[in-house]
């Protein structure tokens, strides 16, 4: 693939059983409940060898590691940024997202309400929304949200490798996200962690098990949030308001 991937991960993950995309749609999960963990790049070989049998990987074409492309859209004073950054539920992202390896592109909203689930609703790309513009799509967006499209503004881009593993016997997916990018789109200014996998477990309300949560958990990898919008802003908008996400950042740019 040209996305560079890691030869060490890439090497763990052809021992899984496959799963296909189609197959995997059992497994949606657009309303569930998510958490994220953060650990070093250099531990995800070990932790994937231990759960080779408890998941499938999802593979395209012969590919199980896939590039993502993402575009986050925010008001001309990043309220939605804001709103994360001070603790407030019900609060929304969103996003335009390119499946480099499908070639599809969806604009899609996710809210997090005040019990702490998470609601995904997207579309595909209509042809009238663009990376840079969502108003041909702005019913989709008063529809979901309180924002209207025409005073939203392209803020962040982020790239990152993602390897997709289903559960083989309960409703939960677990996505892997590796060598994450972060571009300014008004001054271009790019950054890129090569050190850091962000892992998020994605269960519907009622699952309690799961081995992935189990391995972290004896491994001394515990729940943190992490935002890759909020997080890309922190490190490129020197200007604006980020005490509640520092202590996070610094922990994460110790990992190895």
């Amino acid at each position: 693939m040209s996305t560079n991937s890691d030869p060490d991960i890439r090497k763990v993950i052809s021992r899984f059983d496959p799963i296909s995309l189609d197959q995997m749609g059992n497994v949606e999960l657009m309303r569930r409940k998510d958490t994220k963990y953060v650990c070093g790049r250099s531990q995800l070989p070990y932790f994937l060898e231990q759960l080779k049998e408890d998941y499938y990987v999802l593979e395209i074409e012969e590919e199980r590691e896939h590039a993502y492309e993402t575009t986050y859209f925010d008001t001309n004073d990043f309220s939605m940024y804001k709103m994360h950054h001070n603790g407030k539920l019900n609060r929304h992202k969103i996003r335009v997202r390119r499946y480099v390896y499908t070639n599809k592109q969806f604009l899609e909203i996710k809210r997090k309400n005040n019990k702490g689930e998470t609601i995904k609703k997207r579309i595909e790309n209509s042809g009238e929304h663009t990376e840079q513009t969502i108003n041909g799509d702005g019913w989709f967006v008063a529809k979901y949200t309180p924002y209207e499209s025409e005073l939203l503004e392209p803020k962040l881009g982020n790239r990152f490798i993602r390897i997709t593993l289903v559960n083989k016997v309960i409703q939960e997916r677990v996505t892997i996200d590796y060598k994450l990018n972060f571009t300014d789109i008004e001054t271009e200014k790019s950054l890129t962690n090569e050190s850091i996998c962000i892992i998020e477990i994605k269960r519907n309300l009622y699952e309690k098990n799961s081995a992935f949560a189990t391995l972290l958990k004896d491994n001394k990898v515990y729940p943190m949030g992490f935002s890759k919008y909020c997080v890309g802003v922190s490190l490129l908008q020197n200007n604006l308001k980020q005490n509640n996400f520092k202590r996070r950042i610094n922990k994460i740019q110790n990992l190895k």
